[in-house]
């Protein structure tokens, strides 16, 4: 009995992000890891941010040998009254987003850009959602904080993390705060294909 072939890949995701891999894995589309293009020097509003970024990752991202599949870039910015808060670099500055988001909604933007080298076709959009963070109670906060789940995160959350009860989405799809919106991929992968 022959051994059963695994099914070529979509797309290259070019990301070192686990929950992304995770996203693809669970819905069931093949791909394979791509190094990510460099993240631009450039300015704009934080949607702005969030499309540039994945473009170029996706654009200038390192293919892996023998690969045909078309580069999926995406980045994910929290968006707290027109201010990005980006990953966290030590526990201080996560502890200083978690409380300037205290109390607040903000937006979560999720850039998705799928390049197709061989076609020199690239197509994008970007998916936005309401977050809210609740009053936060000093032990939970810290709690929170001693787990480490906000480190490598925009905002210094994830908000499927087990370990905080104080944020919630309010608007728009739960995966897309995660880092990547599944159906809007799926899209990009029709409309590549010219489907």
């Amino acid at each position: 009995m022959g051994s059963v072939r695994p099914p070529e890949p979509w797309l290259a995701l070019a990301s070192t992000s686990p929950r992304r891999s995770t996203l693809l894995v669970e819905a069931g589309i093949p791909f394979v890891l791509a190094e990510p293009g460099p993240e631009p020097e450039s300015s704009g509003t934080p949607r702005e941010l969030a499309a540039n970024r994945a473009r170029s990752k996706a654009r200038f991202a390192s293919r892996p040998s023998g690969c045909v599949a078309p580069l999926l870039g995406v980045d994910t910015v929290v968006d707290l009254n027109g201010r990005e808060l980006p990953k966290p670099t030590d526990r201080a500055e996560a502890e200083a987003m978690l409380r300037s988001l205290a109390g607040h909604r903000h937006f979560v933007h999720t850039a998705h850009c799928l390049f197709d080298p061989c076609a020199d076709r690239m197509v994008e959009n970007v998916i936005s959602a309401i977050v809210e963070c609740g009053a936060v109670v000093e032990s939970e906060l810290l709690a929170y904080l001693d787990t480490g789940d906000w480190r490598g995160k925009a905002g210094a959350y994830g908000i499927q993390d087990g370990s905080q009860r104080f944020l919630r989405l309010v608007e728009g799809p739960f995966d897309a705060v995660m880092g990547m919106h599944v159906a809007s991929v799926r899209q990009l992968l029709r409309e590549v294909a010219g489907t």
